[in-house]
């Protein structure tokens, strides 16, 4: 019976520790499914088509650091209506804006000036990379030559580092700065910055932008729009004009 206790026990001893071994090797695999799930939730969640609520005035209590010489400026710094946009280059409703922001600079001419800021990146690294490549080509002057660039390479599913580099000889840039710019991060610190000030101003998802201060989280269209309740709302033109107006009535 002694023998038979033994025998008994050590078969125990045996299935317990094979059944521990077991779940040290699932875990982690059942964790990184846990967090990727996860992920790509807050991927989708970051990404913003238009609000629905058609004004949006920026509370007093967030913070938006006017247009300065830091940014990337498309127009008088002077113009009546100052647009800020966090966007990132790996965004759909981020590609959509920029095709809109180009309508409102061929309306609006020099009554509006456009800054572009580094906003949530999501989860997905080529996004960080584009905005690498674009400071690195900001450097050399080319910012908005490689905003467009970036955009189509989104549009043509071609975002890649090689990508990138091919962009920087097509635009003329010098090569060995640009990548050398681009492979030691440069600017990793001013992105990171940057994005940390989307979220003290508000700017939770990309793209978002602040037409004079009122702030409007997602790729707004350029003309007026049905929500989905079928309510009109202001499209870009629509805004623009309104606080054109509103300056001219000051």
């Amino acid at each position: 019976m002694t023998t038979t206790s033994s025998f008994l026990k050590a078969i125990i001893i045996v299935l317990l520790i094979v059944a521990f071994s077991f779940l040290i090797v699932k875990i982690p695999g059942i964790i990184q499914s846990y967090n990727m799930e996860n992920d790509s939730e807050n991927e989708l969640n970051l990404e913003q088509e238009p609000a629905q609520n058609k004004q949006n005035s920026i509370s007093s209590e967030n913070k938006l650091r006017i247009i300065d010489n830091s940014d990337h400026i498309n127009g008088d710094m002077e113009a009546p209506v100052q647009i800020i946009i966090y966007e990132n280059f790996d965004c759909k409703f981020c590609a959509d804006l920029a095709d809109t922001l180009k309508l409102a600079r061929e309306e609006f001419g020099d009554k509006i000036v456009i800054a572009y800021r580094h906003g949530t990146l999501t989860q997905k690294p080529l996004a960080y990379r584009a905005a690498l490549a674009a400071e690195c080509a900001a450097e050399q002057g080319k910012f908005w030559e490689m905003y467009d660039k970036l955009f189509y390479n989104f549009r043509t599913g071609a975002l890649s580092s090689e990508q990138f580099k091919k962009d920087a000889s097509d635009l003329g840039l010098i090569e060995d700065s640009f990548n050398d710019c681009l492979d030691q991060e440069k600017y990793k610190n001013k992105i990171e910055d940057q994005i940390e000030e989307a979220q003290e101003a508000s700017a939770y998802g990309s793209p978002t932008i602040f037409i004079n201060k009122e702030v409007l989280p997602g790729a707004y269209p350029f003309k007026d729009f049905a929500d989905e309740d079928g309510e009109m709302q202001e499209g870009i033109k629509s805004i623009i004009i309104r606080h054109l107006n509103s300056a001219n009535e000051n």
